[in-house]
């Protein structure tokens, strides 16, 4: 879906007020939040040059704490942490520019006299399904979830999970402190 619309809804953009309310799973040492809607943003009309925000519903977001190798060349086993976002699906594109004031033409003529449709949607490759896997580098492809308590639920995953799996919660950090380390080294 889409639209980006200069009215806001309780001072919030309409594609944020209307998401769905995210539902959190916690099992284990893994959770799981559904019904995420993911937002594309960075996007633009080539004609009036207006931002497009895209989103699809229904998308998961995977925490929590592994044990294992969290890359195979890596040689230690220890903990880690994971967050990964698993959207639905790709939005669709409309056929038109949300704006209503956009005075994008239908079609325009090709060297051959041939009519063709006009594009509109500047910022198109940014649309990916992933999943993306949230961390330090992030894929600038990874849309981003809209509903505020989406982010509220994350936390409350971190800090149900330092609770109840302390030591292996502590092995984590110890392994991302030491993936920080190495990284600073080069």
């Amino acid at each position: 879906m889409t639209a980006d619309d200069p009215r806001l809804i309780g001072g919030l953009n309409p594609w944020v007020a209307t998401a769905p309310e995210p539902v959190l799973t916690i099992t284990g040492h893994t959770a799981a939040i559904t019904q995420v809607r993911f937002v594309w943003n960075g996007m633009r009309c080539v004609w009036c040059r207006q931002p497009v925000a895209l989103w699809t519903d229904g998308g998961t977001i995977d925490v929590g704490l592994a044990s294992g190798r969290p890359r195979r060349r890596s040689p230690t086993t220890d903990a880690h942490w994971y967050q990964t976002y698993r959207p639905c699906g790709v939005p669709a594109i409309p056929d038109d520019c949300p704006h209503p004031n956009c005075h994008r033409p239908a079609t325009r003529t090709l060297s051959t006299g041939e009519q063709v449709p006009t594009e509109w949607l500047h910022g198109r490759w940014r649309l990916d399904a992933g999943p993306f896997t949230h961390g330090r580098d992030m894929d600038e492809r990874c849309p981003t979830p809209a509903n505020p308590k989406t982010y509220r639920l994350l936390d409350e995953v971190w800090s149900t999970l330092r609770r109840t799996h302390a030591d292996l919660a502590a092995a984590a950090d110890a392994y991302a402190a030491d993936q920080r380390r190495r990284a600073e080294r080069g």
